[in-house]
């Protein structure tokens, strides 16, 4: 058996309107923005925290824990471009404007969203662009956070 690699195999779509979190569907998710050819390698910077609850009772011989809620950070660091119109990602995360951040992993980006695929959803508020300090050598970038407003679904299904 050999390692499934992430070469290729990342979609990011940015979509404005989506009916269900848990169940996206193909057409919506297909009508939005394609933007994983313009993030850069290591540009989807998707963190998980989970807090930890103290259930330790008074007659606990050891300190004991549940899980707590969840909190998702997501950061995007994209190359900007040298069109306005070809703009792809500065244009669709635009400041403080909701959108829903779709991601599929372990397909080839090209593939259309299809019923029956897994998908990772987070309604977000675009951040503010943050420009990087320019590089010799390196395209200009943008890094903007995504602010997760309300609970992700890192396990939707596209029907």
């Amino acid at each position: 058996m050999a390692d499934l690699l992430g070469d290729g195999n990342v979609k990011v779509t940015v979509v404005t309107t989506l009916s269900s979190k848990s169940t996206p569907t193909a057409a919506q998710l297909n009508a939005g923005i394609d933007i994983q050819e313009y993030v850069t390698k290591e540009g989807l910077d998707i963190k998980v925290d989970q807090a930890a609850v103290d259930n330790t009772a008074l007659a606990s011989r050891s300190e004991t824990e549940d899980a707590g809620t969840t909190k998702h950070e997501v950061v995007l660091t994209y190359k900007k471009q040298d069109t306005p119109l070809g703009d792809v990602a500065f244009n669709a995360l635009p400041p403080r404007e909701l959108r829903w951040i779709a991601v599929r992993r372990d397909r080839a980006h090209e593939t259309a969203w299809a019923a029956g695929q897994p998908a990772e959803i987070f309604p977000v508020r675009c951040g503010d662009y943050m420009r990087q300090a320019p590089k010799l050598n390196e395209p200009q970038l943008i890094e903007q956070k995504m602010f997760v407003y309300e609970a992700a679904d890192t396990e939707a299904v596209v029907a």
